[in-house]
């Protein structure tokens, strides 16, 4: 009978209470951690995905194989407009990853609150 106490007891004063008071921690290290490696690995994936890297290099070489003066004009323009288009899309991805990294952050404080301010509604029409 002692054993079985002893399971419940341990169940809940340290696995269940002692997993709600880890939670924070491990939201802000571990977790963060996690969430910031995946935004990292889907950052790299875009910047992959968009081929800034091939259209770099081949920024002088003409497109379409138009070796005079207003082929290689226009295929240095038009390149450079891709460019920046390219460049700014990933800006905006990476401004909206950063945006949830930062939502990351704020939830867990936030949620407290509304937990808290429930609870004290709710004891006051108790009262």
């Amino acid at each position: 009978m002692h054993s079985r106490t002893g399971a419940v007891t341990r169940l809940v004063f340290v696995d269940l209470l002692g997993s709600v008071a880890w939670f924070p921690v491990w939201w802000y290290t571990r977790g963060f951690s996690l969430a910031m490696g995946w935004v990292m690995g889907r950052l790299r994936y875009r910047a992959r995905a968009y081929a800034l890297g091939i259209w770099i290099r081949n920024f002088f070489v003409p497109m379409y194989g138009q070796y005079d003066w207003a082929g290689r004009l226009v295929s240095v323009f038009m390149r450079f407009v891709v460019l920046v288009g390219r460049g700014i899309a990933l800006g905006v991805e990476a401004a909206v990853y950063g945006a949830g990294l930062l939502l990351w952050i704020v939830v867990l404080p936030l949620m407290g609150c509304l937990i808290a301010i429930n609870l004290l509604a709710g004891i006051s029409l108790w009262t």
